[in-house]
């Protein structure tokens, strides 16, 4: 079979129009592997979305299509009526009650119908909104579920649930040998159908957990309605159509799983989730993150017995989820035991700058004015031979290229126990915890923990030095870029025509 490309990466609201960790990842990716003829499908909301180039396009990207899922174009016409049809419709009403259990079997059956891939029989937009079939089916399912809810909700609620599905089964995906889907959601359905229509591979990289992300995002969302209460007692879970959105994304991911060859992610605890999500253990592996390390061995730093004007650095954006605030009063408990030390926050200050203020309130109010600096933005590279120690604080993380940039010139880490940061710090398999301890974990919002770890590891040479060759080792053996995309390259080999 002759393909357009090697492998088609599926994205959805990253590369190559959004800067960012995932972005960052799928250049490096494309970059590293310039043999490899790439194609990007990017899932866009709508047209009118700005597309200006982040990243400056390899030239083993071959093609490029972005498809917009809330750009619709139905009409109100008549729609024709068929035994076929009816079919249809009868199965994607099976296929739904028995999704809702997590059974989605009926999936690849419909995908060409689904996709026009049947002898040019499909269902149109039309058909799935404004036909009596449609109208049939979702009365059916409302008195198979027993939904005590307002019809008229349940019914607008799959409108917006079926319409932007169909962009997705319409899209115009590139022929390849591999799909590789970068997330689950419209990414993995994409990917799935790639591979039912071309029959070839489906890889799937999950940096996050699609479905425990959207599910915090559910869980505080305005734009779904909620049926006012009518007593007084306190609600105790989501609501219909919270626990509908929830579930609809838990089944995207469910038929993402089912259909991978490979479930890749960074650290264990992803692992974990992904298994309990639905994905098969026997095709589930973990490839983290990594650093280039063209320039050299990473250093071993030892920490001079004399020493008492440390430079503790934090690096990253001065918003909550960093909870920059954390690190300002960590650094109290750090002045009350080595007065002489420097603190700098290095990042942007603009993207949330009521919470920016605020950390300058904090610092001012604790009387650090003079001791804490908010650097803005800065070429951290030019910053880590500056300092003594790296803290985060962040309230979420999955695997911080920040702690392997730390590692790699030496410096040990404090971090808060967020996403992969005590495999980093502590090691994941045998082999790498027997390197050692890099650095110390403490508890999320907990200043008092991390001011104390922060005074451990610089009131202890021995230790600060022990901690900085493991740090160095780990990086050099298990974090190194370029051998971690080779066992990507290795699996395209695995399933390229």
């Amino acid at each position: 079979m002759s393909t357009t490309s090697d492998v088609c990466l599926i994205l959805e609201g990253t590369y190559p129009y959004v800067a960012g960790g995932v972005s960052s990842w799928v250049h490096q990716l494309v970059t590293a592997l310039s043999d490899v003829r790439f194609s990007l499908l990017v899932i866009l909301p709508t047209r009118d979305y700005i597309r200006e180039f982040k990243y400056q396009m390899p030239s083993n990207i071959v093609d490029l299509r972005q498809i917009f899922i809330h750009d619709y174009e139905a009409q109100k016409p008549k729609c024709i009526y068929s035994r076929k049809k009816k079919e249809i419709f009868d199965e994607l009403e099976k296929l739904i009650i028995e999704a809702v259990n997590g059974n989605l079997s009926r999936f690849e059956m419909l995908v060409p119908y689904l996709t026009g891939k049947e002898n040019g029989l499909s269902l149109t937009i039309e058909d799935l909104i404004f036909s009596t079939l449609s109208w049939e089916m979702i009365s059916n399912l409302y008195h198979h579920f027993n939904l005590n809810i307002s019809f008229i909700d349940f019914f607008w609620t799959y409108r917006f649930t079926v319409m932007p599905l169909f962009n997705i089964f319409h899209a115009q995906i590139p022929d390849a040998s591999i799909y590789h889907a970068i997330s689950t959601g419209y990414a993995g359905i994409l990917a799935s159908i790639g591979k039912i229509n071309q029959r070839a591979a489906l890889i799937l990289t999950e940096h996050g957990i699609y479905t425990r992300e959207r599910k915090i995002e559910i869980a505080q969302a305005s734009w779904i309605y909620d049926e006012k209460a009518t007593d007084t007692r306190p609600e105790t879970a989501m609501s219909f159509f919270k626990q509908w959105w929830t579930t609809f994304f838990g089944m995207m991911s469910i038929l993402c799983y089912h259909h991978c060859n490979e479930i890749i992610t960074l650290y264990e605890g992803n692992q974990i989730e992904q298994i309990k999500g639905g994905a098969d253990p026997s095709r589930v592996s973990i490839i983290p993150n990594g650093i280039d390390l063209k320039g050299g061995t990473p250093q071993q730093r030892v920490l001079d017995s004399s020493k008492t004007d440390f430079v503790i650095g934090l690096v990253g954006r001065v918003v909550p989820i960093k909870d920059v605030k954390t690190f300002i009063k960590s650094c109290k408990v750090v002045l009350d035991a080595l007065p002489d030390c420097r603190f700098l926050i290095m990042g942007p200050t603009d993207e949330d700058e009521e919470y920016y203020h605020e950390c300058v309130a904090l610092r001012d109010m604790l009387g650090m004015t003079d001791k804490i600096t908010f650097t803005g933005i800065i070429n951290v590279n030019e910053y880590y031979p500056k300092l003594d120690l790296l803290v985060l604080t962040s309230e979420s993380e999955a695997q911080p290229l920040v702690i392997l940039e730390a590692h790699a010139v030496g410096l040990p880490v404090v971090s808060s126990d967020v996403g992969s940061c005590q495999e980093m710090l502590y090691g994941r398999i045998p082999e790498d915890k027997a390197i050692g301890k890099s650095g110390l974990i403490t508890g999320v919002g907990n200043p008092a923990e991390t001011g104390e770890a922060i005074v451990q590891i610089l009131s202890d040479p021995q230790q600060y030095t022990a901690m900085s060759k493991a740090g160095a080792q780990r990086v050099e053996r298990f974090y190194n870029r370029d051998e971690l995309f080779a066992k990507y390259l290795n699996l395209y080999d695995k399933y390229m025509f």
